[in-house]
């Protein structure tokens, strides 16, 4: 089966740090699986609708690309995502008519998800910005507008697709416009996950597949989100820079794949170890 990674690299600002950070990685992950990698640089959807919209939405689409449609399966990454080229196959034991995703209410833990949860509810608002409590999938779905939806939560960053089973699915998530698009409202997550949830089998991945630095930072390192201890290295900006990139490698090392949703330009701050040897490829 012709198996394929892909994703979509646009904006001077994502070109860069994908150069700088996720590609070589990426392709040494594609090379130990046997993997084709199909890195996209222009939107698939050029019309008014997809300027309009962020870039995230396009992956909807990605089965509008030939080369994409041949093949029998398909695993998006977001172009924020750092692989470890060690790591296993993410395609590993997800059948074709059934997608593969991490369940973003549970990542790494429920546990360890509602407490970061609630310390960047808490950081936002004391940065003046209103954040929703969305403890539950219902109230997720609800903002939206859905009612009677699923019952958990796709992080859509990292997926295992194929274009028969999932192609319908995503174009009809890319035809919602309930809700303005906008970072508050996750741009494409909330009707992708809701389609593909109400429309295919899935099969949920282990959490290392897409680990959010946002949860593991306000979890277990919200001290570099703290001004006042950001103040104290104020004269060392070194030092505090040096800090930051321990912690990332030390997340990165318990992770499959190192996701910086909506944090981004902390990707700057990482330091990427020297390649380790990768696993044999799996089916």
């Amino acid at each position: 089966m012709r198996r394929a990674l892909v994703t979509l690299v646009v904006g001077e600002a994502c070109r860069r740090r994908f150069a700088a950070h996720a590609a070589p990685a990426l392709r040494a992950y594609a090379k130990a699986h046997g993997l084709s990698l199909v890195v996209l640089d222009r939107l698939l959807d050029d019309s008014d609708v997809g300027r309009s919209r962020s870039p995230a939405w396009q992956k909807c689409l990605l089965f509008r690309h030939p080369r994409l449609r041949a093949c029998g399966q398909v695993a998006w990454l977001d172009a924020d995502i750092v692989v470890r080229p060690g790591a296993p196959s993410v395609f590993a034991d997800v059948a074709p008519e059934a997608f593969g995703a991490v369940d973003h209410f549970a990542s790494p833990t429920p546990e360890v998800f509602a407490q970061a949860a609630a310390a960047i509810r808490a950081y936002q608002e004391r940065h003046g910005v209103t954040a929703a409590a969305e403890a539950t999938a219902e109230a997720f779905y609800g903002r939206y507008g859905y009612a009677n939806g699923p019952d958990r939560v796709v992080q859509t960053g990292v997926l295992v697709l194929s274009p028969e089973a999932h192609a319908p699915l995503m174009e009809a998530a890319y035809a919602e416009g309930r809700q303005p698009d906008s970072r508050g409202m996750l741009f494409e997550m909330r009707p992708l996950s809701w389609h593909l949830l109400r429309g295919s089998p899935v099969r949920w991945l282990d959490p290392r597949f897409n680990t959010l630095w946002s949860t593991a930072l306000f979890a277990h390192y919200p001290f570099l989100a703290d001004p006042g201890f950001q103040a104290a290295w104020r004269e060392r900006p070194d030092r505090f820079a040096d800090l930051k990139a321990r912690c990332l490698a030390a997340c990165y090392a318990g992770a499959y794949f190192l996701h910086f949703a909506g944090t981004a330009a902390d990707m700057d701050a990482f330091c990427p170890p020297a390649p380790e040897p990768p696993s044999p490829p799996h089916a």
